[in-house]
């Protein structure tokens, strides 16, 4: 009768330590886990939206599985924050404690998913620097299975050196962008990765237009295809599925084609309802000459001219407009040394819209000249 006393008394003991936040998570030797212990990368950054429920989502599904969870802040280009690096397991004599116990590290992971993106500093995102992080703390972990799951919870507009993704040319080109990072060993290894992106077109000033989104998209598909894994989910403000079914995001059809698209903001070509172009247009117009002339000296290019809609306008004038632009264009392309037999200019005018044109910033973005190339 003692024996059963003394037993049943320390059951509640260990249980009440285990409430009162007493008793650790135990460690899991590496001869125990093996590769058989799933492994889930979370990273956090700037515009992130790593929210409550999508923190729930991922620590319900490391509490089922049992997974080593490890989280990362995004960086500006030091050392990251780990801030959680840790099994999702509960530890104890019994079912009641071992439940209770996981269910405090789950919390613990909720609440530095949190804080971790409340902490995450503001300024230039250096996506490509987490990533490898990440994947050197993976790397360090006593157990690698075949596949991890891996949620990056931010924007991932990259414009940090060597990668700068507001040079239109780095985003439209996703091939040639991805070759040069390799060639500087920037690549990290991602084999057996499944990633889930999170508001990674999100940005300061917004969301971006739907072309530069989709060619974001396609510049990380073929990042994780090409270091060995796959880009499963790229969402606007919330993680979709989780883990989902691992199948891969689809390619975008200009890159099927062998097509890189070049948008030129007609903002930064033209003032107002103009056709002329400003001074400080060259700038950018130089760079789509060398874009032509020396990246892609055999490719053709369309150069198509768009309009907003605009209360008080008329479709026609819309239409005169994004001709007259386009025109405008083209002729420079050619006086500074582009062949006319390459270029084919068009007027879309309202067609094809990129963002709403309810709001003047969707109007801006509807405004616009886009130079679509085609590789031999």
């Amino acid at each position: 009768m003692n024996t059963k006393i003394l037993t049943c008394f320390g059951a509640l003991l260990a249980t009440l330590l285990v409430l009162t936040g007493h008793t650790a998570t135990a460690a899991i030797p590496a001869d125990e886990t093996g590769g058989d212990t799933p492994v889930i990368g979370l990273v956090t950054g700037p515009a992130s939206h790593a929210n409550k429920a999508d923190a729930q989502t991922i620590a319900e599904e490391a509490g089922r599985s049992g997974a080593h969870v490890v989280l990362n802040g995004i960086t500006d280009g030091k050392a990251p924050m780990t801030a959680f690096n840790k099994q999702v397991i509960g530890d104890g004599p019994n079912e009641l404690i071992k439940n209770t116990q996981r269910k405090k590290v789950q919390r613990e992971l909720i609440d530095a998913v949190q804080s971790s993106q409340q902490a995450t500093p503001a300024g230039p995102v250096d996506v490509l620097s987490s990533i490898r992080h990440l994947a050197d703390s993976l790397h360090a972990l006593p157990h690698r299975p075949p596949t991890t799951d891996i949620v990056l919870f931010g924007s991932a507009l990259q414009n940090t050196p060597p990668l700068k993704l507001t040079d239109p040319v780095a985003l439209a080109d996703p091939a040639t962008t991805l070759q040069a990072l390799a060639r500087q060993g920037l690549m990290s290894d991602c084999k057996g990765w499944r990633v889930h992106m999170v508001g990674a077109a999100r940005t300061p000033d917004g969301p971006l237009d739907s072309l530069r989104e989709v060619q974001l998209r396609e510049l990380f598909r073929q990042m994780f295809a090409r270091c060995g894994g796959r880009l499963v989910e790229f969402s606007g403000a919330r993680l979709i599925s989780f883990p989902g079914s691992g199948a891969e995001v689809v390619q975008a059809h200009w890159a099927k084609k062998r097509q890189v698209i070049v948008p030129l903001p007609a903002g930064v070509l033209f003032d107002g309802d103009s056709a002329t172009l400003r001074p400080t247009a060259r700038r950018d117009l130089d760079k789509t000459v060398a874009t032509l002339t020396r990246t892609y000296p055999t490719a053709t290019a369309e150069v198509a001219g768009y309009a907003a809609s605009v209360s008080g306008g008329s479709a026609d004038q819309a239409l005169d407009l994004s001709w007259s632009r386009a025109r405008a264009v083209g002729q420079y392309l050619q006086t500074h040394g582009v062949s006319p037999s390459r270029l084919k200019i068009v007027g879309r005018g309202l067609a094809d819209p990129v963002a709403s044109n309810q709001t003047e910033e969707g109007r801006e973005a509807n405004r616009r000249v886009v130079i679509t190339c085609t590789l031999r």
